[in-house]
């Protein structure tokens, strides 16, 4: 059985290697990858990919935060969003 998704929100975790620093539900999110900058909105397509700079997350309560990182991995699937930031292999 599938999960119910919400179409206003999406859940977004972003983590690094000291555990998580944002959890939390947004409207949206913002970041940069090698085409530009992107947006992650409610119920986007599956997608993953290396994104820079920042993170910037838009709150349901019509605020936003910015996250500034080096370099992470973002990875959308299922309305769920989640962002591994300054991971080196």
């Amino acid at each position: 059985m599938k999960p119910k998704l919400n179409s206003r929100t999406i859940s977004v975790v972003i983590k690094n290697k000291d555990g998580v620093v944002f959890e939390g539900d947004a409207k949206a999110l913002t970041s940069i990858n090698e085409k530009g900058i992107f947006d992650v909105l409610p119920l986007h397509e599956n997608f993953v990919s290396v994104v820079r700079d920042f993170i910037r997350i838009h709150k349901a309560n019509g605020t936003s935060q910015d996250i500034k990182i080096g370099e992470g991995v973002i990875k959308v699937i299922q309305n769920k969003v989640n962002v591994y930031v300054g991971f080196r292999a």
